[in-house]
């Protein structure tokens, strides 16, 4: 009779917790698989809020959005930010988890699931509190947390593997590196110059056509053709790429306005070496550039300088051996953007339906 009473009490609150818990995802359950690599319901929420703040400026930006109640379920254009959200925090999470396989094939990596990386950054933790307590230097915080976590540890397995592909996979013969020079030889590098402009971009590692990826690059591009084709016609550029939003619900066209000057020339040679490029060709006040690709980033681009202050520049050869290094970045994008490209995505249409943006 006890047992049996005991197991009665035990059933019935296991019942209670499971009604309880029913509502909610379990942080480990798993939303997605990319190559077989779990995407846990924790990861991607982490994710989530990293891409929170670009989307709702994204869509301030496009739409005249406001941050608010009900924010996340509007439809602009027959597209919600929570959509977006989510799509974006997929891609990028697809991003990493290809970058930390292809650290892993060469060595670097014991493993590129989600609780690898939790202890990862345990382990810098300790190191870094046992350096401390040993009154040895530390660089940044005393202890990191996911995001400091995650940019640290990738950078650093970003130098090796680049160091390892240039020798293989990336290894560039003398006529790719000629060829390379050529896009940018005639220019003059900015020095102090401020150059302000309008940029338009689509992105083709986020596009959600569920197409190839060359699908997707032929999308992205001719959605920016066609808003250059409005800009030629006289429409500002804000204008037409909200007009081209309108006609194309659903596309993620993105607009900023940005300066090009002294303290921001080497983030822009380093990440985006064709923008800076371009920039840096001439293009003079109300002018527009082509559209371009940046495989750097994965994305089209298209420009329009809306201000430029010269005040000196530098010749090519100067910065010659800086070029030649940023070869073997834009070549690691590329390849990492068609690693993404080919990736195996599953994802669970169930959980990933009940993930919401509070």
């Amino acid at each position: 009779m006890k047992i049996s009473a005991i197991l009665a009490v035990i059933s019935i609150s296991s019942l209670a917790i499971y009604l309880a818990l029913a509502g909610r995802l379990s942080d480990r359950a798993f939303v997605a698989e990319v190559n077989g690599s779990p995407v846990t319901v924790k990861e991607f929420r982490s994710e989530l809020e990293r891409q929170r703040a670009s989307v709702i400026d994204s869509f301030h930006r496009l739409y005249g959005a406001e941050y608010g109640n009900h924010f996340w379920q509007t439809s602009y254009n027959g597209e919600t930010p929570e959509a977006a959200v989510k799509q974006r925090a997929l891609d990028e999470i697809v991003k990493f988890k290809v970058e930390l396989e292809l650290a892993e094939q060469h060595g670097l990596v014991q493993g590129t699931s989600y609780e690898d990386l939790q202890r990862e950054m345990a382990k810098e933790n300790g190191q870094r509190e046992a350096a401390l307590k040993a009154k040895q230097p530390i660089y940044g915080p005393v202890q990191l947390d996911e995001s400091a976590f995650r940019n640290v540890y990738i950078s650093k397995l970003r130098i090796h593997l680049k160091e390892m592909l240039s020798e293989s996979e990336l290894k560039a013969s003398d006529e790719e590196l000629k060829r390379y020079d050529e896009q940018l030889k005639g220019s003059q590098f900015i020095d102090e110059d401020k150059i302000r402009f309008q940029k338009i971009s689509v992105s083709y590692r986020d596009a959600q056509s569920g197409g190839s990826g060359d699908q997707q690059k032929q999308a992205a591009k001719k959605l920016l053709d066609a808003i250059r084709q409005r800009a030629d016609q006289g429409t500002p550029m804000n204008e037409a790429v909200k007009k081209q939003q309108t006609d194309n619900a659903g596309s993620s066209i993105r607009y900023t306005e940005e300066e090009l000057n002294a303290n921001t020339a080497g983030s822009y040679f380093k990440t985006q070496p064709m923008l800076f490029s371009i920039l840096a060709g001439g293009l003079q006040e109300g002018e527009i550039s082509g559209v371009f690709e940046e495989a750097v980033r994965g994305e089209y681009v298209l420009i329009q300088i809306t201000g430029r202050e010269a005040s000196g520049s530098t010749s090519f050869d100067k910065v010659e051996n800086d070029v030649r290094k940023s070869y073997v970045d834009q070549a690691y994008a590329a390849y990492l953007t068609k690693l993404a490209d080919e990736a195996r995505v599953e994802i669970n249409s169930k959980y990933y339906a009940r993930i919401s943006m509070p």
